[in-house]
């Protein structure tokens, strides 16, 4: 009997030592919801931000809706971390992020010291300026109360040097208070002039000493940032819609799922430059076109959805000569050469062949033009990678080596467009699109993804102008995912870049445009 009551209080122990390592786990992962896409709430932006400092989204500027971006990026965090890739944040997923024990994304930003296991409200303003005034090390609790959010950070000032200086410096290089991630560890007099300008910006006194409490403002994302902020939103929300306009005009004739023309033989055209849409739709093609602006960021560019056939397929136009696509022409003249009712600037290949630098990987309506390229992942830009596109209607992305130009005919390669880097692939983001010091840059850009065969997108924005400064590659990369694309590849930027639909350009004056040695082309004018 007596060795039964011990047997019994031996279990009774057993059981309470398991419950006080399992309930806290329990207890903890029960106050949070799983999310998925279609929730919101400020849970859903809460985990976004903390995934912000991990590396996975490019900006502190989101929302707290769980779309499909965020799915996205979701599932990037659990391949990071060797969890299966469902894109839902459970409770499990969400105690990862929340513990400082999830593995970061390449170049993340700027990790904070120690997030909080459970969301919690950031202290108000008041509280930090006055917190920030008196001490150095504010926040002095006793041993029972809310852990102190500032007890990871030191006070750092000319002549300290480390890691955390080093984050500091990228995270003030999102809020605009540096030009460069090319940073270091050192805590100079550049830094101390740097963090002069941001106190004085926020009505902090100007000593240029990063205290404890200025850290953890600027880290936690209540510091504003300056008009020249690199970072844009990753989802930017333009109206109209991408891909469905809300200003199509009422006369547009009856069309099927996919836009073309039901009644056969018919053409339609719509040119609206003042509302920026143009349409272009036959029984087997469908243009829309539609012009986005987002004048907190200096930003215009344009949105092409193209469903074709086998016999308005994606071609090609090169300039005429000894050697098809050497020759310098304007791209008007290609347009109009080619009577191509959507016209697009490409890799331009012409330049590299004009002057015996490697060619990448090109083919051109099935015929071979260049067959040098790089080693995969070379680090010049461009690192020639391949967007092929097959007889079948697909497109794919390549490393730049992945295949010679004979293989890609064997495999029913029509097109292939050597520039990089790639974008998306296997509907996710590209090798590089994660890593915030990639070529980071505004520029005027163009993409072409599919989202389906003979299904695609192009985006080209505008920039060097006072109304659109360009876009970043990260940020490309995500505006096509968001449009549904499942390849993408970045095509030549800069002043390369010309959208050209029914013989006008649409994205840049005609003056000075740069001559360009061939073009993509949907359509025909005469047709």
């Amino acid at each position: 009997m007596k060795a039964k009551a011990l047997s019994c209080l031996f279990l009774c122990i057993l059981f309470l030592t398991a419950a006080l390592f399992v309930f806290p786990f329990v207890a903890e992962q029960s106050s949070y919801r799983d999310l998925k896409e279609g929730d919101s709430g400020q849970d859903v932006k809460d985990l976004k931000i903390a995934m912000y400092y991990l590396g996975y989204f490019t900006s502190l500027n989101v929302s707290d809706t769980y779309n499909s971006l965020t799915a996205e990026r979701v599932r990037l965090l659990q391949k990071q971390n060797g969890l299966s890739q469902t894109g839902v944040a459970d409770a499990a997923l969400q105690t990862l992020v929340f513990s400082g024990r999830c593995v970061p994304a390449n170049g993340a930003p700027a990790p904070t010291a120690s997030p909080s296991p459970t969301p919690s409200p950031i202290p108000a303003q008041a509280a930090i300026t006055a917190a920030y005034a008196a001490s150095p090390t504010p926040f002095a609790q006793a041993a029972d109360a809310t852990p102190d959010p500032l007890k990871d950070f030191r006070v750092l000032k000319v002549g300290a040097s480390g890691a955390d200086v080093r984050n500091l410096k990228v995270a003030m290089y999102y809020l605009g208070y540096f030009t460069s991630l090319n940073v270091t560890e050192s805590y100079n007099n550049v830094m101390e002039e740097r963090v002069k300008r941001l106190q004085s910006d926020n009505g902090y006194p100007a000593d240029g000493i990063a205290t404890p409490a200025l850290q953890y403002e600027i880290l936690s994302g209540r510091i504003p940032p300056l008009p020249n902020a690199p970072a844009p939103s990753p989802v930017p929300t333009p109206s109209p819609k991408p891909l469905s306009p809300s200003n199509l005009p009422k006369d547009i004739p009856e069309t099927n799922e996919k836009g073309f023309l039901t009644e056969q033989g018919r053409t339609y055209l719509y040119e609206n430059p003042l509302d920026g849409l143009w349409l272009y739709k036959t029984n087997d093609l469908s243009i829309t076109i539609a012009r986005y602006s987002d004048p907190t960021r200096t930003l215009i560019w344009f949105e092409t959805e193209i469903w074709c056939t086998p016999d308005t397929a994606l071609s090609t136009y090169l300039s005429a000569g000894n050697t098809p696509g050497k020759r310098y022409m304007s791209p008007l003249t290609l347009a109009s050469e080619s009577k191509a009712m959507l016209a697009v600037t490409d890799d331009f290949f012409g330049h590299r062949l004009n002057n015996n630098y490697r060619t990448g990987i090109i083919i051109r309506n099935g015929k071979i033009i260049g067959d040098s390229t790089y080693r995969a992942d070379q680090p010049a830009f461009p690192n020639l990678e391949v967007l092929a596109v097959f007889d079948d209607g697909r497109m794919q992305c390549f490393l730049s080596n992945a295949h010679t130009a004979e293989e890609y005919l064997s495999m029913g390669v029509v097109n292939t467009f050597a520039f990089g880097p790639i974008l998306v692939q296997n509907g996710e983001l590209g090798p590089h699109m994660t890593d915030m010091s990639y070529y980071h840059y505004r520029e005027p850009r163009c993409a072409v993804g599919m989202i389906e065969p003979w299904h695609y997108v192009i985006l080209t924005a505008k920039g060097r102008s006072d109304d659109s400064k360009g876009i970043y590659l990260d940020w490309l990369a995500d505006r096509m995912l968001y449009l549904g694309a499942t390849e993408a590849m970045n095509l030549d930027g800069g002043g390369t870049v010309s959208l050209i639909f029914n013989g006008k350009m649409l994205n840049k004056t005609t003056k000075n445009l740069r001559s360009v040695t061939s073009i993509i082309t949907f359509g025909q004018i005469d047709q």
